[in-house]
């Protein structure tokens, strides 16, 4: 059995979980449309600054919810903060914004593992 400090030793990647829910899956999907447009634009910056991978996925729902979960995984604390900027950006650019609740949570990652070999 592995021990859980050996698998974090060194590693204090930072993650960030966010859940937007959307008034309609319309709004949902030109959320997701604008992003596609514009994020080819800024991920050379995010790796730079320490965005090592970010997924977004579409939550099913039986409750007529329309969401969507991003997990954004940084090398470290550091990093996710020097992205703030970055975001704070590409809301700028965003000049109408699509009405949503968004709900953010941080943490560190305790353990991954990762069938995919990069």
């Amino acid at each position: 059995m592995c021990n859980l400090n050996s698998i974090t030793k060194g590693k204090e990647m930072q993650i960030n979980v966010t859940i937007q829910t959307f008034k309609t899956e319309n709004e949902l999907e030109l959320s997701v449309m604008r992003w596609d447009k514009i994020k080819n634009e800024f991920m050379p910056r995010f790796q730079k600054m320490g965005l090592t991978r970010y997924t977004t996925c579409k939550i099913l729902s039986e409750q007529n919810k329309f969401q969507l979960s991003h997990i954004f995984e940084y090398k470290d604390s550091i990093s996710a903060k020097n992205c703030i900027e970055i975001w704070s950006e590409i809301e700028k650019k965003w000049s109408e914004k699509i009405e949503n609740k968004t709900t953010s949570f941080r943490g560190k990652m305790l353990d991954r593992f990762n069938y995919e070999r990069d």
